[in-house]
């Protein structure tokens, strides 16, 4: 009789602990917005809830103990493949957002370099603006060491403290052009 009880309260317990664990999954993939995650949750919690129903219909305690082993180690395993599967995703997303950053820093900073080559390359704007070509001038000065420091920390494969690095020194590398362009007499026409 006593063995009959425990092995009732048993799977009452596991259902309530899976409860309390999906509500919390779930309310994690609300806050997150992650739909994905929510649908993978939810079905976890569903089967596990299941599965606990079952192993407490089954009165003997041979069913119920192969039905409890096989609650608890589907468990486990759901829970072990949904955090790994979300920390890949995680990982992957972060991958192309530090790639996107870098990309249109990249892009940016081409953008500078071409605007500085036709002060160099065309006559006639390096004639109307001599000093964007004289490095005694303190804004054309500035704007080298920033082309400098800009060229230093393009990374080919980045992390996401160096993309930020990255994009913060193509910024100041635009704003440095366009001190050295007015300070020059006004910018460049466009």
């Amino acid at each position: 009789m006593a063995e009959a009880g425990f092995s009732m309260v048993l799977p009452l317990l596991l259902l309530v602990s899976v409860l309390a664990g999906a509500a919390a999954g779930i309310d994690r993939r609300l806050r997150a917005r992650d739909g994905e995650g929510l649908f993978w949750t939810g079905l976890t919690a569903f089967l596990a809830v299941l599965l606990t129903a079952a192993w407490a219909v089954t009165a003997t305690s041979a069913g119920s103990a192969a039905v409890g082993i096989v609650v608890v180690a589907g468990g486990i395993g759901a829970s072990f493949w949904t955090l790994r599967r979300d920390r890949r995703r995680r990982r992957n997303r972060e991958t192309r957002q530090v790639e996107a950053a870098v990309t249109a820093a990249a892009t940016r900073h081409r953008e500078v370099l071409a605007r500085w080559s036709a002060y160099e390359l065309d006559p006639w704007l390096a004639a109307e603006h001599p000093q964007l070509l004289d490095v005694r001038t303190p804004e054309t000065r500035t704007f080298i060491r920033a082309l400098k420091a800009a060229e230093q920390l393009r990374p080919e494969a980045a992390t996401a403290a160096q993309a930020a690095a990255y994009t913060e020194a193509v910024t100041t590398l635009e704003d440095s052009l366009r001190r050295a362009e007015e300070a020059a007499g006004g910018g460049r026409a466009a």
